[in-house]
């Protein structure tokens, strides 16, 4: 390939990101991801931070425009679903994802190209407006059958200290490590 049709080359793909560039597609998802702050951008983008996002056009502009945008899809699914749909085989590849970071199994599972050590600091970060917890800080419900007595004991124990029972039970078993 000589010089001129390698500058020609250069030319028509740098014309054809700039072209990607202002598809609705990617403002779409990039509106959405950094609304909610997964990703910052130096580019004066619409925020959509209630968007729906079809993960077909976030895939399609994590392929072909921002591969930032594959890193912090699985992140994205995890905490905000609801906002997010898409067909049976890319839910399920998120899914297994976020099972292996959830259970500490990470083997070789990787995101269309994406390592799954690019992919997992992405679920412990803190957003913007503090609704959603990082998967680390969040709490688990349980529920636990005590005796009359050791009720009145955590009732007493939660009024002279003035905290939550979930509290005052947490102190204790840290405590007792």
């Amino acid at each position: 390939m000589n010089k001129k049709a390698l500058i020609e080359k250069i030319n028509h793909l740098a014309q054809q990101d700039k072209q990607r560039r202002i598809d609705p597609r990617y403002l779409k998802i990039m509106g959405f991801l950094v609304a909610k702050g997964f990703l910052h951008t130096n580019k004066k983008i619409p925020l959509s931070p209630n968007e729906h996002i079809n993960l077909e056009d976030a895939l399609w502009a994590g392929r072909l425009v921002e591969p930032r945008v594959l890193e912090v899809l699985p992140a994205a699914y995890e905490r905000f679903k609801k906002h997010f749909s898409g067909d049976a085989d890319t839910i399920e590849k998120l899914e297994q994802i976020i099972d292996c970071i959830q259970q500490q199994d990470c083997h070789e599972i990787d995101f269309y190209g994406m390592s799954i050590e690019k992919i997992k600091p992405w679920f412990f970060i803190h957003l913007q407006d503090g609704r959603s917890k990082p998967m680390d800080q969040r709490k688990v419900s349980k529920t636990y059958r005590f005796k009359p007595e050791t009720v009145r004991i955590l009732k007493t124990l939660k009024d002279q200290t003035g905290r939550s029972e979930t509290e005052v039970l947490e102190d204790l078993v840290a405590k007792a490590k």
